[in-house]
């Protein structure tokens, strides 16, 4: 499937439940492609060095030099950042992170944030996430990696910026509550009748509707959801493939299997191999 609207499932530690990734490019570096996305976990970005922007639901959020950038889990997103240098630490984290964190004071980062602070505390951020950096590279330090992560989103800010007045954002916030069902039901089947229920609109103005704004029918989408939550299952329960394969609401192993290959190239039982080879 190859849309450019949907990016390939993010497998974080279960550990930590934080992957940290520096991203750097050099000076002759064209201006990235467009590329609106959206996946399971949250981001957390820290933008060392960049100029330009990322556009959401919730608007045209600008970025520079400093910024630092919180984009819930399934938020579409697409980056037009500028030629040339450009450096930024990246987070993927677990939702309930940002959910009703007592690390937040119960906050809830709900909405895309966007924060351009003062030198001092640019400063600061700026050794915290190097500091994040080096700790996710060293073994035995998933538990710092999170204590951390959690006080670098104290430095947000827990109120949603203004809602984008386009058609797009209002298009994405009209059909989120099918994206949160289907969170929400994680192995479950979802039709798409409740899908469009939940959204308050018929199903065939929903199915156009959903095409339209992610470059792919709703049971698509919903299916590579349950692949992704198979995946994430593959790498942290003992549960047989086959057993997986059933809960995620295919109708036979083998199915299950040609339906995973196809999305992620290897089979189940060499996914589930793979990562535990590379912890």
């Amino acid at each position: 499937m190859d849309t450019g609207t949907l990016c390939e499932p993010i497998a974080l530690d279960p550990a930590s439940s934080v992957r940290v990734e520096r991203v750097l490019r050099p000076p002759a570096s064209p201006a990235p492609e467009p590329f609106p996305h959206f996946h399971e976990p949250a981001e957390l970005i820290w933008f060392t060095r960049a100029e330009g922007s990322v556009s959401t639901e919730w608007g045209v959020l600008p970025i520079t030099d400093g910024t630092l950038l919180f984009l819930p889990a399934m938020t579409t997103h697409d980056f037009r950042l500028a030629a040339g240098a450009t450096e930024w630490v990246l987070v993927h984290c677990d939702p309930a992170l940002g959910q009703g964190d007592p690390g937040l004071g119960g906050g809830s980062l709900a909405a895309a944030q966007v924060v351009q602070p003062d030198w001092p505390t640019a400063a600061r951020l700026a050794a915290g996430f190097d500091w994040l950096v080096a700790l996710a590279e060293a073994p035995g330090r998933a538990s710092d990696v999170l204590a951390l992560t959690r006080l670098l989103l104290k430095e947000l800010p827990c109120t949603a910026p203004h809602t984008d007045t386009t058609a797009a954002g209002r298009s994405l916030h009209r059909l989120r509550p099918a994206l949160d069902l289907v969170a929400g039901a994680d192995f479950r089947l979802v039709t798409i009748e409740e899908a469009a229920a939940r959204c308050h609109l018929s199903p065939s103005y929903f199915s156009r509707a959903f095409a339209r704004a992610f470059g792919v029918g709703f049971a698509e989408y919903a299916r590579a959801y349950r692949l992704r939550a198979a995946a994430r299952s593959l790498t942290t329960e003992g549960a047989r493939v086959s057993d997986i394969a059933w809960r995620s609401g295919f109708q036979t192993p083998s199915h299950f299997t040609a339906a995973f290959r196809k999305r992620f190239g290897v089979s189940p039982s060499d996914f589930r191999r793979r990562y535990l080879a590379g912890r």
